[in-house]
């Protein structure tokens, strides 16, 4: 029997609400017949997972989870033990005198050899009698892409590596492996970069030879008719009919985010006391039940992100040369503008002259804001974020536009149904405080 979750909401798995979009689907499944890279991106809670598994499942390719911890040596390590290739660390050659590129954890991968046979489809390997089976030791540098691409090539590798949560890295990693990225290609080893963020072209920012080697895929914005397709079809599986105006009210309260939408949806549905198919044909009319479950999702969201904001005005020091002045605490002051401005002047991202202004408005020490200053304050929002364990991070700067925006779906939802005051005025203040 079909219940709830398996419809609606945000979950690992695919829902059977998933619709279809031919701009987005048909693009994404196109590319996956060229020999380039794809990047899938968007605000997070927007289908970038439930897109790729959808055509690329799982369980059939090479799949790397990253995390903060990640190093680009892990994500290698974890591809070639996915491929079944056995991997013996040893020490860094220090005495080498090549280049520090070439520099890294040397080790050797054991992989089997086969004499003639069929191909096994899965792992690339030949499968015939074990007695024409020969290992064999290569020595080769876990730091170094063509080293893992000539490995992954020695077992006929033939899948795609996903690489999921690209934005839990440091920018320095970022960076790295969007250089690494080129060799892979040039070898015909393709990846499927999964990240939080809407800038287009972040990777090849990183590595402008990237160029012509990589596609993007946003997988927003999401359409008022692709909302109600996702309601009607996912109701037809519980038999339940939704109301026209439950369906606008939870639309309306979503602010384009289809992750925050499917909450919206199932949390309705457990307000009607609907939890799995319905032998019965239930209609969910009453505008109460959503008006429920937007009260629910608030509370929920509301803790989570007024955690982050603390945690964000709390971050980095902006020391002045002269000792007797107090510290800028920039990043408090950024929180108290966004959190003025609201969800109108976030919706369509805020431009950096416009922060600038609103920060110098309210600052202890306005006349010592530089545009310097600033820069650091922007520049470095992703690493704050990081450092203060929020992922996926709530705001990111896009240095090409200049603008400053949301990239956590579910942070409009907080800031249209909260009290944006009261969450200002009970931030701890770090000049009072200091």
């Amino acid at each position: 029997m079909t219940t709830l979750n398996q419809v609606f909401g945000v979950s690992a798995d695919p829902v059977l609400s998933y619709i279809v979009r031919d701009n987005i689907d048909g693009l994404f499944t196109a590319v996956l017949n060229e020999d380039k890279h794809v990047v899938v991106y968007g605000a997070s809670k927007q289908g970038k997972t439930a897109l790729v598994s959808r055509y690329l499942p799982y369980d059939q390719n090479v799949v790397v989870r990253l995390s903060p911890n990640s190093n680009v040596e892990d994500i290698y390590s974890s591809i070639l033990r996915q491929c079944g290739v056995d991997i013996e660390i040893g020490k860094v050659e220090e005495k080498d005198s090549e280049a520090s590129a070439t520099l890294g954890i040397r080790a050797k991968a054991t992989i089997w050899f086969f004499g003639e046979g069929e191909a096994n489809a899965s792992s690339g390997l030949k499968t015939v009698d074990k007695s024409q089976k020969n290992l064999k030791t290569i020595p080769f540098n876990l730091a170094v892409a063509q080293d893992i691409a000539e490995l992954l090539k020695s077992v006929n590798f033939k899948k795609k590596i996903v690489l999921e949560n690209f934005h839990y890295l440091t920018e320095e990693k970022q960076r790295q492996l969007s250089f690494d990225l080129r060799s892979f290609q040039e070898m015909g080893v393709i990846f499927v970069v999964l990240g939080v963020w809407r800038q287009k072209d972040k990777l090849r920012i990183y590595c402008p030879d990237l160029t012509d080697r990589v596609v993007d895929v946003a997988v927003e914005p999401w359409t008022e008719d692709e909302f109600h397709r996702v309601a009607t079809d996912g109701a037809k599986h519980l038999n339940v009919d939704f109301a026209p105006d439950v369906i606008q009210h939870c639309i309306e309260n979503s602010f384009g985010s289809i992750g925050v939408f499917q909450e919206l949806l199932k949390h309705t549905c457990i307000a009607a006391g609907v939890s799995e198919w319905r032998q019965l044909s239930q209609q969910i009319s009453s505008i109460d039940f959503s008006n429920t479950a937007i009260q629910e999702k608030a509370e929920q969201y509301g803790a989570t992100h007024l955690q982050a904001l603390e945690l964000i005005s709390s971050g980095n020091v902006t020391h002045s040369k002269d000792k007797e002045k107090t510290p800028l605490h920039l990043p408090y002051y950024l929180v108290c503008a966004i959190l003025e401005m609201g969800f109108a002047g976030l919706e369509h991202g805020i431009s950096r002259s416009d922060i600038a202004d609103r920060i110098k408005q309210h600052h202890h020490r306005k006349d010592d804001v530089r545009p310097s200053d600033m820069s650091n304050l922007l520049h470095n929002l992703s690493t704050l974020q990081h450092k203060k364990g929020i992922n996926p991070p709530l705001i990111d700067y896009d240095i090409g536009k200049r603008r400053l925006y949301a990239i956590d779906s579910t942070f409009f939802f907080f800031l249209r149904n909260c009290d944006l005051g009261l969450v200002k005025d009970e931030l701890p203040c770090p000049v009072s405080a200091g």
